[in-house]
């Protein structure tokens, strides 16, 4: 007699059965490095961003078209665009500053370790732990946490990995996926001035509805929000246009909105 082929049922509880006797044989040989490595590429599937690593940015150029200067926070910087005064705003500690073009930009500024400060409480982590766990630079500045952070993905969690290891970069690709602004899918890069340091969240050659840029010194950080309409007839925000408004920033006493042609 042949052998009698299985049924499409039945072929399906084969199936499950060796991925239930593959996942027994990992939780028993590896145990909680099962979990880590289950939990960190949920949250890689869960959070793509959490995949991207910082870039150089490629395009360093600035944008030579007249524009405005403005002060805002004890800070002036460019920007190459025609300012709209009537719907441009002060919203709660943010400057809304809106542009003829439709387009807008979203100005803040941080107190200094303010970004340190929201993860200790929000991770319940204690200073000291953390300095155990990442080292004491992780809690030198904003910039310093926000790079260990971003270097982090789910494939150095592996179930070859240390525990220590793992608990650490686990952590660090939740917090990761959480932190990371909106376009970051698109791209993460490195942002550096004559007295700041950062980091940009999305590519605009992506049209993202937004891009980020965060940008920190020792007496404080900087955030832009670059808003834009991922459809229409308003124009893309180019890299040379942000690197026009990131590059000129400088610090001066508070004067409020001055805008020039």
């Amino acid at each position: 007699m042949g052998r009698r082929r299985m049924t499409k049922r039945q072929r399906k509880m084969v199936i499950w059965a060796n991925v239930f006797l593959v996942a027994g044989f990992c939780v028993w040989h590896f145990g909680v490095a099962t979990l880590f490595v289950l939990e960190t590429h949920y949250v890689g599937w869960k959070f793509p961003v959490v995949k991207k690593t910082p870039m150089e940015l490629a395009d360093l150029s600035l944008a030579q078209a007249p524009g405005g200067k403005l002060s805002y926070f004890g800070y002036e910087f460019e920007v190459p665009w025609d300012i709209d005064q009537e719907k441009t705003k002060r919203v709660g500690k943010t400057e809304l500053i809106a542009f003829r073009s439709g387009n807008a930009l979203v100005f803040s500024r941080t107190a200094p370790k303010e970004f340190v400060r929201t993860f200790l409480s929000t991770t319940k982590v204690g200073p000291d732990k953390v300095r155990n766990l990442w080292g004491e630079e992780a809690l030198a500045s904003d910039y310093s946490l926000h790079r260990l952070i971003l270097e982090a993905t789910p494939g150095e969690v592996t179930l070859f990995t240390r525990r220590e290891d793992a608990v650490r970069n686990s952590m660090l690709v939740l917090f990761k996926g959480i932190m990371t602004p909106r376009g970051g899918e698109s791209g993460i890069f490195r942002v550096r001035t004559d007295k700041f340091q950062g980091f940009q969240y999305g590519d605009p050659q992506a049209r993202p509805k937004s891009l980020n840029v965060e940008i920190f010194a020792d007496d404080g950080g900087l955030g832009f929000m670059f808003a834009q309409r991922s459809e229409g007839t308003a124009p893309a925000i180019t890299q040379a246009e942000i690197n026009r408004v990131v590059q000129t920033v400088r610090k001066i006493p508070e004067r409020g909105l001055s805008a020039s042609r």
